[in-house]
Protein backbone atom coordinates (compact mmCIF):
# COMPACT_ATOMS: atom_id res chain seq x y z
CA UNK A 1 0.00 0.00 0.00
CA UNK A 2 0.87 3.66 -0.66
CA UNK A 3 0.37 6.02 2.88
CA UNK A 4 -2.83 7.02 1.32
CA UNK A 5 -4.37 3.82 0.98
CA UNK A 6 -2.96 2.53 4.36
CA UNK A 7 -4.60 5.91 5.68
CA UNK A 8 -8.06 5.00 3.78
CA UNK A 9 -7.72 1.55 5.47
CA UNK A 10 -8.31 3.07 8.68
CA UNK A 11 -11.21 5.01 7.86
CA UNK A 12 -12.72 2.09 5.62
CA UNK A 13 -12.41 -1.39 8.13
CA UNK A 14 -14.19 0.23 11.19
CA UNK A 15 -17.16 1.27 9.12
CA UNK A 16 -17.61 -2.41 7.52
CA UNK A 17 -19.49 -5.41 9.02
CA UNK A 18 -18.68 -8.16 7.66
CA UNK A 19 -15.91 -10.50 9.11
CA UNK A 20 -13.35 -13.18 7.28
CA UNK A 21 -13.01 -16.00 9.72
CA UNK A 22 -9.55 -17.31 8.81
CA UNK A 23 -6.43 -14.80 9.50
CA UNK A 24 -3.95 -16.83 9.24
CA UNK A 25 -1.57 -16.32 6.02
CA UNK A 26 -1.44 -18.66 2.59
CA UNK A 27 1.41 -20.90 3.25
CA UNK A 28 4.26 -20.45 0.62
CA UNK A 29 2.89 -23.46 -1.64
CA UNK A 30 -0.94 -21.84 -1.89
CA UNK A 31 0.91 -18.78 -3.84
CA UNK A 32 -0.28 -18.49 -7.58
CA UNK A 33 2.26 -20.28 -9.76
CA UNK A 34 5.13 -18.88 -11.98
CA UNK A 35 4.11 -16.95 -15.01
CA UNK A 36 5.60 -17.39 -18.43
CA UNK A 37 6.27 -14.12 -19.48
CA UNK A 38 9.35 -12.15 -17.88
CA UNK A 39 8.39 -9.50 -15.84
CA UNK A 40 9.57 -5.83 -16.86
CA UNK A 41 9.49 -3.11 -14.67
CA UNK A 42 7.09 -0.65 -16.31
CA UNK A 43 4.45 -3.38 -16.34
CA UNK A 44 5.24 -5.39 -13.32
CA UNK A 45 7.84 -3.68 -10.95
CA UNK A 46 6.94 0.34 -11.34
CA UNK A 47 3.35 -0.74 -9.03
CA UNK A 48 4.67 -2.21 -6.78
CA UNK A 49 7.41 0.56 -6.34
CA UNK A 50 4.59 3.03 -6.16
CA UNK A 51 2.36 1.49 -3.85
CA UNK A 52 5.10 0.16 -1.30
CA UNK A 53 8.80 1.11 -1.63
CA UNK A 54 8.35 5.26 -2.49
CA UNK A 55 6.63 5.75 1.13
CA UNK A 56 10.23 5.93 2.28
CA UNK A 57 12.39 5.62 -0.91
CA UNK A 58 12.17 8.90 -1.81
CA UNK A 59 14.31 12.71 -1.99
CA UNK A 60 14.21 13.37 1.67
CA UNK A 61 12.51 9.99 2.81
CA UNK A 62 13.81 7.54 5.72
CA UNK A 63 15.55 5.39 2.41
CA UNK A 64 19.12 6.50 1.49
CA UNK A 65 18.06 6.32 -2.21
CA UNK A 66 15.35 7.24 -4.46
CA UNK A 67 13.29 4.70 -6.40
CA UNK A 68 11.39 6.75 -8.56
CA UNK A 69 12.09 5.89 -12.07
CA UNK A 70 13.44 2.79 -13.90
CA UNK A 71 17.19 4.73 -14.21
CA UNK A 72 17.07 5.11 -10.10
CA UNK A 73 15.79 1.46 -9.59
CA UNK A 74 17.95 -0.38 -12.37
CA UNK A 75 21.62 -0.33 -10.08
CA UNK A 76 19.82 -1.72 -7.20
CA UNK A 77 18.73 -4.98 -8.89
CA UNK A 78 20.70 -7.22 -7.58
CA UNK A 79 19.94 -5.86 -3.83
CA UNK A 80 16.57 -5.30 -4.23
CA UNK A 81 16.32 -9.32 -5.25
CA UNK A 82 18.18 -9.87 -1.85
CA UNK A 83 16.83 -7.94 0.10
CA UNK A 84 12.93 -8.98 -1.16
CA UNK A 85 13.61 -12.64 -1.38
CA UNK A 86 14.28 -12.77 2.64
CA UNK A 87 11.21 -10.36 3.35
CA UNK A 88 14.13 -8.18 4.67
CA UNK A 89 12.22 -5.70 2.57
CA UNK A 90 9.64 -3.93 2.84
CA UNK A 91 10.34 -3.59 6.12
CA UNK A 92 7.45 -6.14 7.80
CA UNK A 93 8.40 -8.09 11.12
CA UNK A 94 5.28 -10.55 11.54
CA UNK A 95 5.97 -14.10 10.76
CA UNK A 96 3.15 -14.35 8.36
CA UNK A 97 3.00 -18.23 9.65
CA UNK A 98 1.40 -18.06 13.32
CA UNK A 99 -0.98 -15.65 14.67
CA UNK A 100 -3.19 -12.72 13.94
CA UNK A 101 -2.55 -11.80 9.83
CA UNK A 102 -4.62 -8.69 10.01
CA UNK A 103 -3.09 -4.95 10.33
CA UNK A 104 -3.85 -2.32 8.91
CA UNK A 105 -0.36 -0.99 7.84
CA UNK A 106 0.72 -4.51 6.30
CA UNK A 107 3.14 -3.69 3.51
CA UNK A 108 4.61 -6.62 3.26
CA UNK A 109 4.68 -8.43 0.26
CA UNK A 110 3.02 -11.16 -1.25
CA UNK A 111 4.59 -14.59 -2.64
CA UNK A 112 2.98 -13.93 -5.94
CA UNK A 113 5.13 -10.15 -5.80
CA UNK A 114 8.35 -11.42 -4.38
CA UNK A 115 8.50 -13.89 -6.85
CA UNK A 116 8.09 -11.43 -9.52
CA UNK A 117 10.63 -8.96 -8.34
CA UNK A 118 13.05 -12.09 -8.12
CA UNK A 119 12.45 -13.25 -11.74
CA UNK A 120 12.44 -9.72 -13.06
CA UNK A 121 15.93 -9.46 -11.68
CA UNK A 122 16.88 -12.87 -12.92
CA UNK A 123 16.23 -11.63 -16.44
CA UNK A 124 18.59 -8.65 -16.57
CA UNK A 125 16.35 -6.11 -15.32
CA UNK A 126 14.36 -5.00 -18.33
CA UNK A 127 12.59 -1.47 -18.87
CA UNK A 128 10.12 -2.87 -20.90
CA UNK A 129 7.56 -0.67 -22.97
CA UNK A 130 6.76 2.88 -21.76
CA UNK A 131 3.47 2.67 -22.56
CA UNK A 132 3.02 0.21 -19.63
CA UNK A 133 4.62 2.49 -17.16
CA UNK A 134 1.56 4.01 -14.88
CA UNK A 135 1.21 7.01 -14.06
CA UNK A 136 2.34 8.56 -10.84
CA UNK A 137 -0.15 7.42 -8.06
CA UNK A 138 -2.71 10.30 -7.27
CA UNK A 139 -2.04 12.15 -4.25
CA UNK A 140 1.43 10.18 -3.57
CA UNK A 141 2.38 11.56 -0.24
CA UNK A 142 5.97 12.67 0.39
CA UNK A 143 8.13 14.38 3.44
CA UNK A 144 7.83 17.50 1.51
CA UNK A 145 4.02 17.96 1.91
CA UNK A 146 3.45 18.46 5.31
CA UNK A 147 1.67 16.26 7.62
CA UNK A 148 0.97 12.64 6.14
CA UNK A 149 -2.79 12.02 8.57
CA UNK A 150 -3.84 15.36 6.71
CA UNK A 151 -4.67 13.06 3.86
CA UNK A 152 -7.28 11.45 5.85
CA UNK A 153 -7.98 13.54 8.83
CA UNK A 154 -7.65 17.36 7.32
CA UNK A 155 -5.82 19.45 8.74
CA UNK A 156 -4.20 19.46 12.41
CA UNK A 157 -6.17 20.74 15.38
CA UNK A 158 -3.09 21.67 16.80
CA UNK A 159 0.73 21.76 16.08
CA UNK A 160 3.52 22.23 18.68
CA UNK A 161 7.36 22.61 18.24
CA UNK A 162 9.98 22.10 20.41
CA UNK A 163 11.88 24.72 18.86
CA UNK A 164 15.52 24.40 17.54
CA UNK A 165 17.90 21.23 18.62
CA UNK A 166 21.45 21.67 17.91
CA UNK A 167 23.30 18.57 17.85
CA UNK A 168 26.83 17.81 16.82
CA UNK A 169 28.35 15.59 13.92
CA UNK A 170 30.17 12.92 16.45
CA UNK A 171 30.05 11.83 20.12
CA UNK A 172 27.67 9.61 22.35
CA UNK A 173 25.00 9.33 21.70
CA UNK A 174 22.47 12.67 22.77
CA UNK A 175 19.49 12.82 25.01
CA UNK A 176 18.72 16.65 24.82
CA UNK A 177 16.24 17.66 27.27
CA UNK A 178 13.07 19.68 25.46
CA UNK A 179 9.82 21.02 27.88
CA UNK A 180 7.04 23.31 25.92
CA UNK A 181 4.07 24.79 27.70
CA UNK A 182 0.58 22.95 26.86
CA UNK A 183 -2.10 24.84 24.78
CA UNK A 184 -4.39 24.43 27.29
CA UNK A 185 -7.73 22.93 26.21
CA UNK A 186 -11.11 24.65 27.52
CA UNK A 187 -13.00 20.97 27.99
CA UNK A 188 -11.94 16.94 27.65
CA UNK A 189 -11.15 15.98 24.32
CA UNK A 190 -10.50 12.62 23.00
CA UNK A 191 -7.30 12.34 20.88
CA UNK A 192 -7.83 10.62 17.50
CA UNK A 193 -4.33 10.91 16.66
CA UNK A 194 -1.07 12.17 16.53
CA UNK A 195 1.99 12.81 14.60
CA UNK A 196 6.06 14.06 14.93
CA UNK A 197 7.81 15.51 12.19
CA UNK A 198 11.56 16.65 11.92
CA UNK A 199 14.54 18.05 9.22
CA UNK A 200 15.45 15.43 7.15
CA UNK A 201 18.59 15.04 9.09
CA UNK A 202 16.72 14.73 11.99
CA UNK A 203 15.12 11.54 10.70
CA UNK A 204 18.04 10.22 9.66
CA UNK A 205 19.88 10.52 13.87
CA UNK A 206 16.57 10.02 15.32
CA UNK A 207 16.78 6.69 17.53
CA UNK A 208 13.42 7.55 19.00
CA UNK A 209 10.84 10.11 19.89
CA UNK A 210 8.43 9.68 22.72
CA UNK A 211 6.28 12.93 23.30
CA UNK A 212 4.28 12.51 26.77
CA UNK A 213 1.61 15.38 28.49
CA UNK A 214 2.07 15.89 31.73
CA UNK A 215 -1.39 17.90 33.00
CA UNK A 216 -1.25 19.60 37.01
CA UNK A 217 -4.60 18.34 37.20
CA UNK A 218 -5.69 15.11 35.36
CA UNK A 219 -4.70 12.18 33.04
CA UNK A 220 -0.95 12.36 31.59
CA UNK A 221 0.50 10.31 29.54
CA UNK A 222 2.14 9.76 25.91
CA UNK A 223 0.35 11.45 23.47
CA UNK A 224 2.83 9.39 20.64
CA UNK A 225 6.08 7.56 19.62
CA UNK A 226 8.33 7.83 17.02
CA UNK A 227 11.11 6.24 15.55
CA UNK A 228 12.60 5.32 12.51
CA UNK A 229 10.06 3.82 9.82
CA UNK A 230 7.36 5.61 12.65
CA UNK A 231 6.09 8.97 12.92
CA UNK A 232 2.48 8.50 13.81
CA UNK A 233 -0.47 7.00 15.69
CA UNK A 234 -4.22 6.78 14.77
CA UNK A 235 -6.91 5.50 16.75
CA UNK A 236 -9.73 3.99 15.31
CA UNK A 237 -13.06 5.80 15.15
CA UNK A 238 -14.00 3.77 18.35
CA UNK A 239 -11.06 4.56 20.21
CA UNK A 240 -9.35 7.77 21.61
CA UNK A 241 -7.32 9.13 24.43
CA UNK A 242 -9.14 11.33 26.71
CA UNK A 243 -6.87 14.55 27.40
CA UNK A 244 -7.79 16.72 30.54
CA UNK A 245 -8.21 20.30 30.94
CA UNK A 246 -6.10 22.55 32.68
CA UNK A 247 -2.23 24.07 32.47
CA UNK A 248 0.39 21.54 31.76
CA UNK A 249 3.62 20.78 29.82
CA UNK A 250 4.29 18.39 26.52
CA UNK A 251 8.47 17.30 27.04
CA UNK A 252 9.85 15.46 24.31
CA UNK A 253 11.85 12.17 24.83
CA UNK A 254 14.24 12.78 22.39
CA UNK A 255 17.38 10.10 21.54
CA UNK A 256 19.53 10.70 18.75
CA UNK A 257 22.52 8.75 17.25
CA UNK A 258 25.08 11.37 15.41
CA UNK A 259 25.59 10.93 12.39
CA UNK A 260 28.93 12.70 11.20
CA UNK A 261 27.19 15.86 10.47
CA UNK A 262 26.73 18.84 12.60
CA UNK A 263 22.75 19.83 12.35
CA UNK A 264 19.74 21.87 13.71
CA UNK A 265 17.00 19.90 14.00
CA UNK A 266 13.37 20.58 14.85
CA UNK A 267 10.76 18.64 16.07
CA UNK A 268 6.94 18.86 15.32
CA UNK A 269 4.01 17.16 16.72
CA UNK A 270 0.40 17.96 15.22
CA UNK A 271 -2.54 16.49 16.91
CA UNK A 272 -5.93 15.29 15.95
CA UNK A 273 -9.48 15.22 17.88
CA UNK A 274 -12.51 13.59 17.79
CA UNK A 275 -15.36 15.30 17.15
CA UNK A 276 -16.93 16.98 19.88
CA UNK A 277 -20.58 16.05 19.18
CA UNK A 278 -19.10 12.35 18.33
CA UNK A 279 -16.47 11.25 21.16
CA UNK A 280 -15.29 7.58 20.77
CA UNK A 281 -17.26 4.33 22.81
CA UNK A 282 -13.80 3.45 23.82
CA UNK A 283 -11.55 5.06 26.04
CA UNK A 284 -7.79 3.59 25.41
CA UNK A 285 -4.39 4.00 27.48
CA UNK A 286 -1.51 6.10 24.92
CA UNK A 287 1.11 3.17 24.10
CA UNK A 288 2.04 1.44 27.51
CA UNK A 289 5.33 0.74 28.17
CA UNK A 290 5.86 -2.92 28.84
CA UNK A 291 9.26 -3.73 30.61
CA UNK A 292 9.82 -7.51 29.64
CA UNK A 293 13.00 -7.35 32.55
CA UNK A 294 13.81 -7.28 35.55
CA UNK A 295 11.87 -4.67 37.60
CA UNK A 296 12.01 -5.68 41.22
CA UNK A 297 11.23 -2.50 43.59
CA UNK A 298 14.58 -1.39 45.38
CA UNK A 299 16.66 -3.55 42.74
CA UNK A 300 18.82 -2.16 39.78
CA UNK A 301 16.57 -2.09 36.60
CA UNK A 302 16.89 -4.56 33.72
CA UNK A 303 19.27 -6.35 35.77
CA UNK A 304 18.85 -9.66 34.26
CA UNK A 305 19.77 -8.33 30.65
CA UNK A 306 23.60 -9.53 30.37
CA UNK A 307 23.96 -11.34 26.86
CA UNK A 308 27.47 -13.46 26.85
CA UNK A 309 29.72 -13.01 23.93
CA UNK A 310 28.82 -14.83 21.09
CA UNK A 311 25.48 -16.07 22.87
CA UNK A 312 22.04 -15.18 22.73
CA UNK A 313 19.22 -14.97 25.58
CA UNK A 314 15.36 -14.71 26.00
CA UNK A 315 13.81 -12.68 28.34
CA UNK A 316 10.12 -13.31 29.37
CA UNK A 317 7.09 -11.00 31.29
CA UNK A 318 3.64 -12.08 32.52
CA UNK A 319 0.64 -9.68 32.80
CA UNK A 320 -2.51 -11.14 34.56
CA UNK A 321 -5.42 -8.80 33.23
CA UNK A 322 -7.60 -7.68 36.15
CA UNK A 323 -10.37 -5.88 33.73
CA UNK A 324 -11.06 -6.99 30.23
CA UNK A 325 -9.20 -5.27 27.17
CA UNK A 326 -8.19 -4.47 23.61
CA UNK A 327 -5.01 -4.38 22.22
CA UNK A 328 -4.92 -1.81 19.48
CA UNK A 329 -1.58 -2.06 18.41
CA UNK A 330 2.20 -3.05 19.21
CA UNK A 331 5.44 -1.82 19.17
CA UNK A 332 8.30 -3.67 19.64
CA UNK A 333 11.61 -1.55 21.14
CA UNK A 334 14.74 -3.31 21.03
CA UNK A 335 18.17 -2.14 20.26
CA UNK A 336 20.52 -3.77 17.83
CA UNK A 337 21.11 -6.78 19.46
CA UNK A 338 17.12 -7.63 19.45
CA UNK A 339 15.64 -9.96 16.56
CA UNK A 340 12.90 -11.42 17.68
CA UNK A 341 9.41 -10.26 20.23
CA UNK A 342 6.07 -12.17 20.95
CA UNK A 343 2.75 -11.96 22.83
CA UNK A 344 0.91 -14.84 23.78
CA UNK A 345 -2.16 -15.08 25.11
CA UNK A 346 -2.72 -18.05 28.73
CA UNK A 347 -6.65 -18.29 28.87
CA UNK A 348 -7.92 -18.52 32.44
CA UNK A 349 -9.49 -21.72 32.12
CA UNK A 350 -7.93 -24.74 32.83
CA UNK A 351 -7.77 -27.93 30.44
CA UNK A 352 -8.44 -31.11 32.37
CA UNK A 353 -7.06 -34.43 31.06
CA UNK A 354 -7.36 -37.63 32.75
CA UNK A 355 -4.68 -37.24 35.23
CA UNK A 356 -6.30 -34.19 36.13
CA UNK A 357 -5.52 -30.51 35.08
CA UNK A 358 -2.78 -30.19 31.93
CA UNK A 359 -2.70 -26.47 32.39
CA UNK A 360 -4.33 -23.46 30.59
CA UNK A 361 -4.46 -23.10 26.95
CA UNK A 362 -2.28 -20.97 24.99
CA UNK A 363 -1.47 -19.12 21.40
CA UNK A 364 0.44 -16.61 19.84
CA UNK A 365 -1.06 -13.55 19.07
CA UNK A 366 1.75 -11.76 17.25
CA UNK A 367 5.28 -12.78 16.87
CA UNK A 368 7.87 -9.96 15.60
CA UNK A 369 10.30 -12.85 14.55
CA UNK A 370 12.66 -10.58 12.23
CA UNK A 371 12.87 -7.19 14.37
CA UNK A 372 15.30 -4.67 12.96
CA UNK A 373 15.92 -2.15 14.92
CA UNK A 374 16.53 0.10 11.90
CA UNK A 375 12.46 0.19 11.71
CA UNK A 376 10.43 0.64 14.66
CA UNK A 377 7.31 -0.19 13.34
CA UNK A 378 3.76 0.07 15.06
CA UNK A 379 1.79 -2.81 14.70
CA UNK A 380 -1.80 -1.73 14.25
CA UNK A 381 -4.66 -4.45 14.29
CA UNK A 382 -7.25 -3.87 12.10
CA UNK A 383 -10.64 -3.18 13.83
CA UNK A 384 -12.58 -6.64 14.57
CA UNK A 385 -9.37 -8.24 14.99
CA UNK A 386 -8.14 -6.40 17.73
CA UNK A 387 -7.40 -8.88 20.26
CA UNK A 388 -10.23 -8.68 23.31
CA UNK A 389 -9.05 -10.54 25.90
CA UNK A 390 -11.19 -11.08 29.16
CA UNK A 391 -10.41 -10.70 32.72
CA UNK A 392 -8.20 -13.96 34.46
CA UNK A 393 -6.22 -13.80 30.98
CA UNK A 394 -2.60 -13.49 31.17
CA UNK A 395 -0.08 -11.91 28.35
CA UNK A 396 3.07 -14.16 28.22
CA UNK A 397 5.89 -11.38 26.22
CA UNK A 398 9.22 -12.62 25.15
CA UNK A 399 11.95 -11.24 23.87
CA UNK A 400 15.05 -12.58 22.46
CA UNK A 401 18.32 -11.10 21.80
CA UNK A 402 21.35 -12.38 19.52
CA UNK A 403 25.24 -11.13 19.86
CA UNK A 404 26.30 -13.76 17.87
CA UNK A 405 27.77 -13.11 14.03
CA UNK A 406 24.14 -14.49 12.94
CA UNK A 407 22.70 -11.08 13.32
CA UNK A 408 24.10 -8.70 11.09
CA UNK A 409 23.34 -5.62 13.64
CA UNK A 410 25.70 -7.06 16.12
CA UNK A 411 28.47 -4.27 16.38
CA UNK A 412 31.17 -6.86 18.54
CA UNK A 413 30.07 -10.50 19.46
CA UNK A 414 33.04 -10.64 21.14
CA UNK A 415 31.43 -8.24 23.87
CA UNK A 416 29.50 -8.58 27.26
CA UNK A 417 26.33 -6.57 26.37
CA UNK A 418 23.93 -5.52 29.26
CA UNK A 419 21.07 -2.90 29.56
CA UNK A 420 21.69 0.37 28.49
CA UNK A 421 20.13 3.57 26.66
CA UNK A 422 22.74 3.50 23.70
CA UNK A 423 21.76 1.80 20.42
CA UNK A 424 25.03 -0.14 21.25
CA UNK A 425 23.50 -1.11 25.15
CA UNK A 426 20.71 -3.71 24.84
CA UNK A 427 16.46 -3.03 25.97
CA UNK A 428 13.68 -4.70 25.97
CA UNK A 429 10.27 -3.42 25.33
CA UNK A 430 6.54 -3.54 24.63
CA UNK A 431 4.62 -0.82 23.65
CA UNK A 432 1.16 -1.80 23.84
CA UNK A 433 -1.89 0.65 22.88
CA UNK A 434 -4.57 -0.95 25.10
CA UNK A 435 -8.59 -0.10 25.67
CA UNK A 436 -9.58 -1.17 29.18
CA UNK A 437 -13.00 -1.92 29.33
CA UNK A 438 -15.95 -2.75 31.55
CA UNK A 439 -17.50 -6.05 31.42
CA UNK A 440 -20.37 -4.75 29.95
CA UNK A 441 -18.46 -3.04 26.86
CA UNK A 442 -16.16 -6.77 26.56
CA UNK A 443 -19.74 -8.65 26.60
CA UNK A 444 -20.88 -5.94 23.67
CA UNK A 445 -18.03 -6.54 21.77
CA UNK A 446 -17.77 -10.10 21.75
CA UNK A 447 -21.64 -10.43 21.00
CA UNK A 448 -21.21 -8.23 17.91
CA UNK A 449 -17.71 -10.13 16.84
CA UNK A 450 -20.23 -13.32 17.14
CA UNK A 451 -22.59 -12.05 15.36
CA UNK A 452 -20.79 -10.53 12.39
CA UNK A 453 -19.34 -13.91 12.54
CA UNK A 454 -22.76 -15.90 11.96
CA UNK A 455 -23.59 -13.47 8.98
CA UNK A 456 -20.66 -14.30 7.21
CA UNK A 457 -21.33 -17.71 7.78
CA UNK A 458 -24.59 -17.34 6.01
CA UNK A 459 -23.32 -16.27 2.73
CA UNK A 460 -24.59 -12.32 2.70
CA UNK A 461 -21.64 -10.39 2.69
CA UNK A 462 -20.27 -9.22 -0.56
CA UNK A 463 -16.32 -10.43 -0.69
CA UNK A 464 -14.91 -7.00 -1.03
CA UNK A 465 -16.66 -5.90 1.96
CA UNK A 466 -15.15 -8.59 4.14
CA UNK A 467 -12.88 -7.68 7.16
CA UNK A 468 -11.05 -9.95 9.49
CA UNK A 469 -12.14 -10.55 12.99
CA UNK A 470 -10.90 -12.64 16.38
CA UNK A 471 -13.04 -14.11 18.47
CA UNK A 472 -11.21 -14.81 21.88
CA UNK A 473 -10.98 -18.91 22.81
CA UNK A 474 -13.50 -18.92 25.42
CA UNK A 475 -16.04 -18.26 22.99
CA UNK A 476 -14.95 -20.00 19.32
CA UNK A 477 -17.85 -22.53 19.86
CA UNK A 478 -20.08 -19.95 19.70
CA UNK A 479 -19.18 -19.93 15.55
CA UNK A 480 -19.47 -23.04 13.53
CA UNK A 481 -15.84 -23.83 11.60
CA UNK A 482 -14.39 -20.73 13.17
CA UNK A 483 -10.96 -20.93 12.08
CA UNK A 484 -9.15 -17.45 13.56
CA UNK A 485 -6.22 -17.70 16.06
Amino acid sequence: MNPRQVLEAYRRVGASATVVLALAAPLAGQSPGIQETVPTYTRDIAPIMQEVCMKCHVEGGLAPMAFGSYAEVRPWAPMIRQEVAVRHMPPWGVDPTVGIQAYKNDISLSEGEIDTVIRWVDAGAPEGDLDDLPPPPEGQWDWSQGWELEQVLGPPDMVVSSGPIPLPAEGQDRWPSVTVEWPQLEEPRYLRGAEIRNTPMGRRALHHNNITLRLEDGPSGRIVGAGAGKSWDLFPDDTGILLGTGPGELRWGLHYALIGEAFVDDVEIAIWFHPEDRPPLYTSSSEFHQLIDQMTPGEPRARDILVPPHGTQTLTRVVVLDQPIMINSIRPHMHLQGVAQSVEVIWPDRVADHMGHAGNRSEVLTSINTYDHNWQISYSYEDHARPLLPAGAALLLRTHLDNTVNNPLSVDPDQWVAFGGRSVDAMSHLHMAISYLTEEQYADILDRRIRLAQEEQLGSTPEEERTAIWIPETARGSVEGYAGG
